[in-house]
Formats: structure tokens, sequence, C-alpha cells
């Protein structure tokens, strides 16, 4: 100790005030002193004294390259969070801002989803309107053909345009139902944290019955996905062999992209479509099964008879099935 103070005696007479001392401990434990640092110290825990010799500042010792590559990382991950934070905050203010009770909510989710029942009903309409036309173009080829006749390239070119007419319809069908399921989690979620923000406890929230997601649900068992477990030829003929049999009117349509029987002339028959479709352009071949019986009332677009129900509950089981 006596030499320490002397030494810091030395270095007071020789230096100028500011000058500071540095303590360090090298590789083998001896502690040293000195009013420079060296090179082989830097890395290494040390501390600054002043000219009382008392510690003004630690240091400790250099980090290792892993060591900063982790709390680069550490930090990352936390400005990633506080962006969630702040951008779920910001939402949850937009949310609160547009909505003041939960009715408004599902009013606002069955507003929108009316609008896509709309243009449902719309591409039904046209589907039937199309059919009817496609029924009595074949009826028209086929009497020509009976009488030995050629069958004119503009009346087949009106058959083929009135066909994919009924195929695009049919994708546009599942476009909308599609963006109806989004519509559905998407409130769905908002009407979640809604309540969460309100703190409103179970016995007060509002019951909510949303009778379309049921038909969603239907229209689901009745597509088939040709992805790489699918083979789309197979199932195919698989479907219009389980439409034949399931149908009550005769078939007047069977293509390698559709297979089609008449439409309903009473209310007891039943028509089937099936189709190839891509409602997206970027996803696989879908197969879709449709089945329709005769219309009760103007807004009526899907048929709710029991037979026509089972008949879609059981299309996936029956064409996936693996033969025994």
């Amino acid at each position: 100790m006596r030499i320490f103070f002397l030494l810091l005696l030395s270095l007071s007479l020789t230096q100028p005030v500011w000058a500071r001392l540095y303590r360090w401990v090298d590789e083998q434990g001896h502690v040293h002193y000195s009013d420079k640092l060296p090179p082989s110290a830097v890395k290494n825990p040390h501390a600054t004294l002043d000219e009382r010799g008392l510690v003004v500042e630690k240091t400790g010792r250099a980090k290792t390259p892993e060591e900063i590559a982790r709390e680069k990382a550490r930090e990352r991950l936390r400005q990633q969070q506080q962006k969630q934070l702040e951008a779920q905050k910001a939402k949850d203010r937009v949310l609160l801002n547009t909505f003041h009770s939960e009715d408004d909510i599902i009013l606002a989710r069955d507003g929108k989803l009316a609008t896509y029942d709309a243009q449902i009903r719309i591409a039904y309409t046209n589907i039937e309107r199309l059919k009817a036309w496609l029924e009595t173009q074949t009826k028209k080829a086929a009497d020509l053909e009976r009488k030995g006749r050629k069958v004119p390239t503009k009346l087949l070119r009106e058959i083929e345009n009135t066909r994919q007419q009924i195929k695009d319809n049919y994708e546009s069908i599942l476009r909308q139902e599609k963006d109806k399921q989004f519509i559905r989690k998407k409130y769905a979620a908002d009407l979640e944290r809604f309540r969460e923000l309100k703190a409103l406890r179970r016995a007060t929230r509002k019951k909510d019955s949303n009778d379309s997601a049921s038909k969603y649900d239907t229209i689901v068992e009745t597509v088939i996905v040709c992805d790489q477990k699918v083979d789309c030829d197979k199932v195919w003929k698989k479907s219009t062999a389980y439409a034949r049999h399931h149908a009550t009117t005769p078939t007047y349509v069977n293509t390698r992209q559709m297979f089609m029987t008449q439409p309903p002339r009473n209310k007891e028959d039943l028509s089937i479509t099936v189709s190839r479709l891509r409602p997206e352009k970027e996803k696989p071949e879908i197969i879709f099964l449709d089945v329709t019986c005769k219309k009760e009332a103007f807004d009526k677009t899907w048929c709710e008879t029991e037979k026509a129900q089972q008949i879609r509950a059981n299309f996936r089981q029956a064409v996936l099935a693996p033969k025994d």
C-alpha cells in the first residue's frame, strides 16, 4: 500500500493535473498501475482512477464476437416486439373508435356478407339461365346430327362459350365464398379483441348466429383440390360416376372439363353439375360438385332438400375413398 501511494505521489508531481491512472490485472493475476493502458490490457477488465486513487470508471472485458452477435439479435427481437406492440395499440384505437358495441361489429360483418351473398345469387341466376340456354343449343345440335346434317361451327363455338361462362360463374361463386370466410375470421377476431378491451364478461356477451357460415362449410364439402395427393383424372372419373348415379335428370354435357345433367323439371328433380375449375390462377385445379333443384322462391339459390344435403355430405368420402 505504501508503494501504491508513493507511485501516486510521483505521478502527481510529474503529470498534469488532469492525468488519470489505470489499474488492471494481467493474466497471471498481478495488479498493475500506469498512466497509459497497454494494448494487452484493453480486452481485460480495468479501472480508471482519479488523482486521489478513487475509481471513477470501470470497464469490463471486451465482448467476444459471439456475445456481440447475441446482443444484436436480442436488440433486433426487442425492436420487433416493440413495433408489434405499437401496431397492436394502433389497431386497438381504430377498433374502439370504429365500433361502440358488439352489435356494431356484428352488423358491419353481416352487411359485408350480404353484399357477397347478393353477388353469389346473381352468379347462380346466371348459371341457371346459361344451363337452360345450353340445353337448347345442345338439343339443336343433336337434332341436326339426327337429320344427318353437319353442326355449324358457329353453333359449336356458342356451345363451348356457354359452357365456359358456366364455369366462370362457378369460379366466381367459389372466390366469393372464400372472401366471405376471410370476412368471418376477421370480424370474429375483432369481436373477441373488442370484448377483451372492454373487459366484457362471458355472461354479458351477445349471442351471434351466422347462418351463412354453414353454407360455406357445405360448399367446402363438395370441393376437391387436385394437389400432389390427388390424381385429378382418376378423381374426375369417380366424380362424374357419382353425379350420374345420384342425379334424377338425364346427362347432356359430358366433357373432360364439365359433367352436367339437364335442369330440374319438378321439385323432386335433382340436377348435378361437376366441373374442373381454377378459381385462383396460381393455385391447383379443383373439382367442384353442385346440386340444384327446382326453385321454390325467387331469392332461393341453394338447394336445401334432405337428399341434396346427403349427396353433398357424402361426395368427398365416396370419391376419395380408396377401393377395397
